[in-house]
């Protein structure tokens, strides 16, 4: 029992195993986080902390609105399956479990992450897009209109809290 335990862990969380790119892509994420954007046109200001959970098999990004009193408020769980070599997301929030039942998977190219959620009202995609020079992260939210074309449902600019100076 212990061996299988043992072989399901990520690479992340193994002692003396080195990161894989993908596992450090996700750790990247770790940390606290300023996140400044617009859900529409509404313009909205997050407090974000990420984290290893679940012995390391997903990295957690809590978010909450940084309004008094909060109004929105999600755990998005992103984890990555080496042997399928996909990423897979589950996106909870205050919204409820009806929102919860699609996964979406997906694959990252160099620092884009591009995931999708396949919901029966039309797909929905997330891009978290890494700047390791600065530091920084785009998470990029859109839907797909009937027509086939992508719209923005939301963007997010990403910065550690001491460099989140933009009030946008």
């Amino acid at each position: 029992m212990a061996l299988l335990a043992a072989c399901a862990m990520p690479a992340a969380s193994r002692a003396g195993d080195a990161l894989s790119p993908d596992e450090a892509y996700l750790d990247a994420l770790k940390g606290s986080w300023v996140m400044v954007g617009n859900v529409g046109d509404k313009p909205v200001r997050y407090k974000a902390e990420g984290e290893r959970v679940l012995r390391g098999g997903f990295l957690r990004l809590h978010m909450q609105d940084a309004s008094q009193p909060s109004t929105y408020e999600a755990a998005v769980f992103i984890g990555y399956d080496a042997k399928a070599r996909d990423y897979i997301v589950h996106w909870l929030d205050q919204f409820g479990a009806a929102g919860a039942r699609v996964v979406a998977t997906g694959t990252r190219d160099g620092d884009r992450l591009i995931v999708t959620f396949p919901y029966v009202e039309g797909p929905f995609r997330d891009t978290f897009t890494r700047d390791p020079a600065k530091g920084t992260w785009t998470l990029l939210l859109e839907s797909q209109r009937k027509d086939g074309a992508w719209t923005t449902f939301a963007r997010y600019d990403m910065a550690r809290p001491a460099d989140a100076t933009s009030t946008r």
